[in-house]
């Protein structure tokens, strides 16, 4: 079973925007066991869709189209597999009386480019769109599977997930189904080869789960993929695998979920434990900050922080000692403890974290790029570690943010 997928956009093949869709898509299928070796991506061209199409039937099974599904006049991909597949297109009755609340409610005016984001195959299915308005159509036609989506990431990721998704299992499947489950470790702190060269041999021998490997964010995410006859079976071999897993790598281990960051583990603990914190950042720059307040139920545990980048600033605004910033200077473990424990004592927070260090380009007071001080203030004591972190600026930075998170993790476990 091959799947294909093709991106319309005259924005994408401009460069104006990145074609994210096809990078979740592709993961998708990867975890659904379907092949997939091509991508695509055209114009709002009609022509060129059909002609694409043409070329999609002859090596794939599936051909999911993301793009082309919006109220404008370019927006045309359901026109155009229309007339290429010779199939009707019907309104989505129940769709088009929402659209039209909708606009009713906004006292707008709605044309008929608005009416036809609610068409879809009429021998096909309406896919519905949790959170836009413009629904998706999916067919299956000579042994093929026709799914189009719309081409906004958020509206085409729940679409494909409450609806595309089970298509696409019930289409490879059939009756003799199998349950195929994803599971995601996510780890910080070691490199990918050491990652690898510790699992090389259950990378070498997987069959049943699977293994895959990638980096986003400074963060190693293990994508473990089990098939079965049923969800008990696939848990119990991810959970077998797993525990295999981190008897090995386990210390630098932070928690399950795709693209699951050090900060949402962080924010998570602290709910739990019914705590508080704040920042006081200089190097990050407010980067920890937006991490943090990113994730659901931060309100519960975040309650401010305040950007120090200069010597002036960590003295006037935190109140850290002219004796320590002349002495010690910014970049040190004197500055970084007196950060965090004057920003606890600012928000009348449990904890308070602190980032002073050299993103770089250039040394700073001596230090080498990379050097980064962490400070964590608790009830008890003020505890500061002293990073050596590589990379570029940013990185740097982020990498500051996750090592916190996760250090102030430790400190509550």
């Amino acid at each position: 079973m091959k799947a294909e997928i093709i991106a319309i956009g005259t924005e994408i093949l401009m460069g104006q925007i990145l074609n994210t869709n096809a990078q979740f898509l592709a993961q998708q299928l990867t975890e659904l066991g379907v092949g997939h070796y091509i991508q695509t991506a055209i114009g709002d061209n009609p022509d060129r869709l059909a002609a694409v199409t043409k070329q999609a039937e002859e090596r794939s099974d599936i051909i999911i189209y993301s793009g082309g599904i919006g109220p404008t006049r370019d927006d045309l991909t359901k026109q155009a597999l229309s007339a290429y597949l010779d199939e009707p297109l019907v309104y989505d009755e129940e769709n088009l009386d929402r659209v039209r609340q909708d606009f009713s409610r906004r006292q707008a005016t709605m044309s008929d480019l608005n009416q036809g984001m609610s068409l879809y195959f009429s021998r096909g299915k309406s896919l519905r769109n949790p959170v836009g308005q413009a629904v998706g159509t999916a067919l299956v036609k000579d042994g093929r599977l026709y799914i189009v989506l719309p081409g906004f990431p958020k509206e085409m990721r729940a679409m494909f997930l409450e609806e595309g998704k089970a298509l696409i299992q019930d289409f490879i499947a059939g009756e003799s189904r199998q349950v195929l489950t994803s599971r995601y470790l996510n780890y910080y702190g070691l490199g990918e080869s050491q990652l690898a060269e510790s699992l090389d041999d259950l990378i070498q021998s997987q069959e049943n789960p699977t293994i895959g490997t990638y980096s986003k964010n400074n963060v190693l995410t293990l994508r473990l993929t089990a098939s079965g006859s049923d969800e008990g079976t696939t848990q119990g071999l991810l959970d077998t695998l797993e525990e295999t897993i981190n008897d090995r790598v386990g210390a630098y281990y932070y928690g399950q979920g795709l693209d699951y960051m050090p900060s949402q583990a962080l924010v998570q603990t602290l709910k739990t434990k019914q705590k508080t914190v704040s920042l006081a950042e200089s190097l990050t720059g407010g980067m920890a900050a937006a991490a943090i307040v990113d994730c659901p139920g931060a309100s519960e545990i975040f309650e401010g922080g305040v950007v120090t980048y200069s010597l002036q600033a960590k003295r006037d605004v935190l109140g850290v000692s002219t004796e320590t910033l002349d002495q010690e200077g910014m970049v040190s473990q004197a500055c970084a403890k007196e950060m965090a424990e004057r920003c606890r004592q600012l928000f009348q927070t449990d904890y308070a974290l602190s980032f002073t260090g050299v993103a770089g380009p250039d040394q700073m007071e001596g230090q080498d790029v990379g050097t980064v001080f962490i400070g964590i203030a608790g009830p008890d004591d003020c505890q500061v570690h002293r990073l050596h972190l590589s990379g570029q600026r940013e990185n740097i930075r982020r990498s500051a943010v996750h090592a916190a998170c996760l250090a102030l993790i430790q400190k509550l476990n």
